[in-house]
């Protein structure tokens, strides 16, 4: 291919010639011959011009791809620099100098190590050794000097290459301060949890999904006995045989049945080295990643178990207690009953004896409360309390709690107005507890109300509920004690006069009972001296629209009964002997069980009332040798007695007692029983 420049060079000589030519001969020829090289000319001109262009557009193109690369070099988030074999800075990049601090200008020919911190000098040194021996290396770590002192966490990357003044290292600076930081904090961070982790006083276990071991703490040293090492790849259940692990899943004891072990939290027995177990409270989290693992932390509980079973044979002592405190108190309390109603059956003439008489019949009751308040409380506390439901007006717990209070009320001449509708109150409940509840709420206006007072009892009809209030004008609850009202043992007094007297039990016994009867009570008070309110809530129930009127009963001639009464106390057994005999009862006594039973053979009785404790035998073992005599086989055996905690009344109803009665005996409570007698013969 011929050269341009040269061909143009050719053909501009041709056109001279021809032009100094001097034969007029040849001139239309040489016309003819220059007119052609002259167009050729302009041709190859053209082609110039275009080259020339090509030329300028190359070069704009090649100074922006160069300008892309400085702006790049400058900018780029990762500092450049160069330096020559001897460490001096050739070239660096914008984003060096800032990390740095300075200008461009302040490093350019200064040895790159001015700008490491001295402990990294050893660092960089070693680096470019072996960037000069040419040996393989990724990366170092290092901290730069900036401007202000300042340490900076920076990440070489090197690259040895020639140059054509010498041999040239180029350098990429990563700043990875942050990141180094970050490790610091997880760093810190994993040295407070070891530090928790070994110092902590609950086993902490590492387990993976086979439930093989991988790490313990030094707690599990101590609760287990074994050592670290000892412990690293056993199975848990080497500590846990209860826990019966399948890759993450829980077994159930008694179950076929599995479920996650992630959030457990359970109690069960630990084997120590030594081979004892011991009660552990667990529980056990899982650890996400690949592969899964699970920690499970076991708490000793063995010196709280120890604690809970002292306490709950302080309980039942203490339950021991109430039960031999309510018998023994209640022993005393049954002859004076008797002996006052059987004063009550005398015609006294003398004032005075008849109000001594009723002094002793109010005392006498009230302490018979009290014992059921203490053995009632006990009982509710062990929810062992059981009701008996049936279907009735209210108005009959009405008449019955003012029945019961009314003596006290009298005695303090105060006022009681009774408010309720004419026709029924259907409620579902326990006649028994709701009287007491409402008794206790009646009591307890007669007693925090000044001589004289009033008590107003009202009964009324809201949406669904029955609503009873009970009012009084008396001494009322102070905003201190008034959210504590219902509380056990809570008194609104608490001087040391105690003057209104009680253990604080009444209003704590009845929030329960009519809670357990789906009701709620309720208290309120304007303050000190203000008086107080108590409401009771109650579901109604819808009774039938029709009941069935009681039929009067049609009067029958009554025969009186014979009657064994079987009490080693002579107290008890002489004045309830006199009580039954003055009611034209035939009446025999026996100190005795043994004596009890030769006598019924004999006697033959239709009653026989059994005290449970007696010297020789115990009234259960006296009960059924009753049953299994013939002569004493249909007769109603009732046992009468100071013990009346749910196992006592089972035992007498297993030992084939047809009753259980309290001492004191209520009068009116065996005038009852006995009349049902008396109509079945």
């Amino acid at each position: 291919m011929t050269n341009k420049p040269d061909k143009f060079s050719n053909l501009r000589k041709r056109a001279e010639e021809l032009l100094a030519a001097a034969h007029p001969s040849s001139m239309p020829q040489s016309m003819n011959e220059l007119s052609s090289l002259l167009h050729e000319l302009d041709t190859h001109r053209i082609e110039l011009e275009l080259q020339n262009d090509e030329l300028l557009k190359t070069q704009r193109q090649l100074q922006d791809t160069t300008q892309d690369y400085i702006d790049f070099y400058n900018f780029s988030p990762v500092g450049y620099l160069t330096l020559n074999v001897a460490g001096l800075i050739l070239k660096a990049n914008m984003t060096l100098t800032a990390m740095l601090g300075v200008k461009k200008q302040a490093v350019i020919h200064k040895p790159f190590s001015d700008f490491i911190l001295d402990l990294d000098q050893d660092i960089l040194y070693l680096y470019r050794q072996k960037l000069l021996n040419n040996k393989g290396i990724q990366s170092c770590e290092l901290r730069l000097r900036k401007h202000n002192g300042q340490p900076l966490w920076v990440k070489l990357d090197g690259l040895f290459a020639s140059g054509h003044e010498g041999h040239d290292f180029s350098l990429a600076l990563t700043d990875i301060h942050h990141l180094k930081e970050t490790e610091e904090l997880l760093s810190q961070s994993e040295a407070n949890l070891r530090a928790i982790f070994d110092n902590v006083l609950d086993a902490i276990i590492k387990v993976n999904e086979q439930g093989i071991i991988e790490s313990v703490n030094a707690a599990a040293e101590n609760i287990f006995g074994f050592s670290i090492d000892e412990l690293s790849g056993s199975p848990i259940t080497r500590l846990l045989p209860q826990l019966d692990w399948n890759e993450g899943q829980l077994i159930h004891p008694n179950s076929d049945t599995e479920s996650q072990m992630t959030g457990i939290r359970r109690e069960l027995e630990g084997v120590k080295k030594s081979g004892s177990l011991f009660p552990v409270d667990l529980g056990i989290s899982e650890i996400s990643g690949q592969p899964h693992c699970f920690i499970i932390t076991v708490h000793d509980i063995a010196e709280r178990k120890q604690t809970e079973m002292a306490l709950q044979q302080a309980d039942h002592r203490k339950n021991e207690f109430l039960a031999m405190l309510g018998h023994e108190l209640r022993n005393p309390l049954a002859p004076i009953r008797n002996a006052v109603q059987v004063l009550k059956t005398q015609s006294v003439a003398n004032p005075t004896l008849e109000w001594c008489r009723k002094i002793i019949d109010r005392q006498v009751s009230h302490m018979a409360l009290l014992l059921d308040d203490l053995l009632d409380v006990a009982r509710i506390m062990q929810d062992k309390i059981v009701l008996k439901m049936d279907c009735f007006d209210f108005s009959e717990i009405i008449d019955s709690a003012i029945e019961t209070v009314y003596p006290l009320i009298e005695s303090r001449k105060q006022e009681l107005d009774v408010s309720r509708p004419d026709r029924p109150m259907w409620v579902q409940g326990d006649r028994v507890r709701l009287t007491q509840a409402l008794s206790n709420l009646l009591n307890n206006a007669a007693k925090y109300t000044h001589e004289g007072g009033k008590i107003a009892l009202e009964m009324v009809q809201e949406a669904d509920d029955l609503v009873i209030k009970v009012h009084d004008n008396g001494s009322g609850i102070t905003p201190e004690i008034l959210p504590h009202i219902f509380e056990i043992f809570t008194q609104a007094d608490s001087s040391l006069a105690r003057s209104q007297g009680g253990l604080g039990l009444g209003l704590t016994l009845t929030r329960r009972l009519i809670e357990m009867h789906g009701g709620t009570v309720s208290a309120s008070s304007a303050g000190d001296r203000q008086g107080s309110e108590f409401v009771i809530r109650l579901p109604l129930f819808n009774a039938p629209s029709l009941m069935q009127a009681p039929q009067p009963e049609v009067a029958q001639s009554l025969t009186k009964l014979r009657i064994l009464l079987i009490d080693d106390n002579a107290d008890v057994s002489e004045s309830l002997a006199l009580l039954l005999q003055l009611e034209g009862h035939e009446v025999d006594t026996a100190d005795c069980g043994l004596t009890g039973i030769e006598k019924a053979q004999a006697f033959r009785p239709q009653v026989v009332l059994l005290d449970i404790g007696l010297p020789d035998i115990s009234g259960y073992e006296v009960a059924r040798r009753l049953r299994e005599l013939p002569e004493t086989r249909q007769t109603l055996l009732v046992a009468i007695s100071g013990y009346g905690q749910a196992k006592d009344l089972e035992q007498s109803k297993s030992a084939g007692f047809d009753r259980h009665l309290l001492k004191p005996v209520d009068p009116s409570h065996l005038s009852d029983l006995l009349m049902t007698v008396m109509k079945q013969t």
